[in-house]
């Protein structure tokens, strides 16, 4: 009974440990994903001219599921409820937050970029692409940063603490 309570909560604090680890690593590939996604929009909007809410429908075909489901919202918003698109964006990213491992700086970045999206000439537009682009590739930076200096310490954290708790109580 005592050992298995011990290995039990080696366990528990290990896996503690290793899923905050995998979560920075998630964050960085949620990033990316996002990149990917807002480049396909950029090539929808600017170089075939689609209109918004068909250019977020395309691009949400492609994407891995938290990003398609984000794109699909704010179409469906768009389209079925006829609600303006920045609100249709911010409710449908309200969800991705939820759903994701993304952080107040990306999230503000794609929310101030949805507020500019479909306003203005396309010049215009690519210029918010290519800003959100910079803000995302300074996030990927940062969480990359912040996965090479935390991610083991996360995980030797979670086998100390719980090998620690072992002691204290056994």
């Amino acid at each position: 009974m005592r050992l298995s309570g011990i290995l039990l909560l080696l366990t528990a604090g290990s896996a503690m440990g290793f899923y905050k680890a995998y979560e920075l690593k998630r964050r960085m590939q949620e990033i990316i994903m996002l990149q990917n996604a807002f480049r396909f929009l950029e090539t929808e909007i600017y170089h075939t001219r689609s209109p918004v809410p068909l250019a977020l429908e395309t691009v949400a075909c492609g994407q891995p599921k938290a990003i398609c489901s984000f794109f699909y919202k704010v179409c469906y918003a768009m389209e079925s409820e006829c609600i303006p698109l920045y609100q249709a964006w911010e409710t449908a990213l309200e969800q991705l937050k939820a759903s994701s491992c993304l952080r107040e700086d990306e999230l503000n970045a794609v929310c101030s970029f949805g507020r500019s999206l479909g306003v203005g000439d396309a010049a215009e537009q690519l210029k918010y692409f290519q800003l959100l682009q910079h803000r995302l590739q300074h996030a990927l930076e940062q969480a990359e940063n912040n996965y090479t200096q935390k991610a083991r310490i996360w995980q030797y954290m979670g086998i100390c603490i719980s090998m620690a708790t072992v002691l204290l109580l056994y």
